[in-house]
């Protein structure tokens, strides 16, 4: 494992160029195409057009419910019903990871908000199976489970990261990573410091704040590190997992952007992830599971 890899735990995203099957990037690319495209028809409320992006066999399952809805002509009719009955809002999604099982299926994790006018917003976490059909990628199953609204009050929000204040190592043959997470004043931020060991030279160091966003109504976070690069991230909890979508500028001006997943297994141990990865639009390999130990 490499030391820039492990930067990812303190995270901060360092990006490298690395090799990706350029097939399994044109097609997940088009799988995040339908997406999108799903997302507009769903938001301008055309039930014909989300129903012709589900496969002519596919299966919905009501997440209130658990009743199964098969076929695309069933779905058709479930969506312009909900569309009619003005039970619907403004749909965002945020796709966490998609991974190719085979050159004609693939699997897509992530997350979406209903808001609607009004109420309070709709979450929930979805799976979600495509399948390629005469050159096309279409949902074949989708099922949703319900989670917390996201929290509206500050700054007590933050007392949810309580269990990172302490001093945490990453460490293998290659590299020791570092980092000491504290309270600021108030307990309005925490902040850390952290730094990358490499045999008895420090190869980089670097800040990290974290704060309750009160306008957006989210947790968010800063990123500074020793060689000029910065970054921010947007932070979700769901189940054990903090969730959170980063974003970065390098030192040479590269772009990156990342989903990270904090998993935490115990108060002395929690396991880290980064899915999604990509620098100035070219896709890099996702980083698997490391654990992360307080010290």
């Amino acid at each position: 494992m490499k030391w820039y890899v492990l930067v990812f735990v303190l995270g901060f995203l360092t990006v490298k160029a690395a090799g990706v099957v350029a097939n399994e990037t044109d097609e997940t690319n088009a799988i995040r195409q339908r997406i999108e495209a799903y997302v507009a028809a769903y938001n301008r409320q055309d039930a014909a057009a989300v129903a012709n992006l589900w496969a002519e066999d596919a299966v919905y399952v009501n997440r209130d419910t658990g009743e199964r809805i098969q076929g695309r002509a069933a779905i058709a009719s479930m969506f312009q019903s909900l569309f009619q009955g003005g039970e619907t809002g403004q749909l965002s999604v945020t796709v966490e990871s998609i991974r190719l099982i085979t050159p004609e299926a693939a699997i897509e994790d992530g997350a979406t908000v209903v808001v609607s006018p009004g109420v309070e917003p709709v979450s929930s976490r979805y799976t979600a199976v495509h399948v390629k059909k005469d050159g096309m990628w279409y949902l074949d199953s989708v099922r949703e489970t319900e989670t917390p609204a996201p929290p509206t009050e500050s700054p007590s929000q933050l007392d949810q990261l309580s269990w990172m204040v302490g001093e945490w190592l990453d460490q293998d043959d290659n590299a020791t990573v570092r980092t000491q997470w504290q309270w600021a004043k108030n307990k309005r931020f925490l902040t850390s410091t952290f730094s990358v060991i490499v045999g008895d030279r420090i190869e980089m160091e670097g800040t990290q704040i974290i704060g309750w966003d009160a306008a957006a109504g989210q947790i968010r976070s800063w990123v500074f590190d020793s060689e000029g690069g910065f970054g921010d991230g947007v932070w979700r909890h769901v189940g054990n997992q903090w969730i959170v979508d980063a974003t970065s500028t390098m030192s040479d001006g590269s772009q990156g952007s990342a989903i990270n997943v904090y998993t935490i297994v115990d108060e002395n141990t929690f396991l880290w992830k980064s899915v999604e990865r990509q620098v100035d639009g070219e896709a890099l390999p996702d980083i698997e599971e490391l654990p992360v130990h307080r010290q």
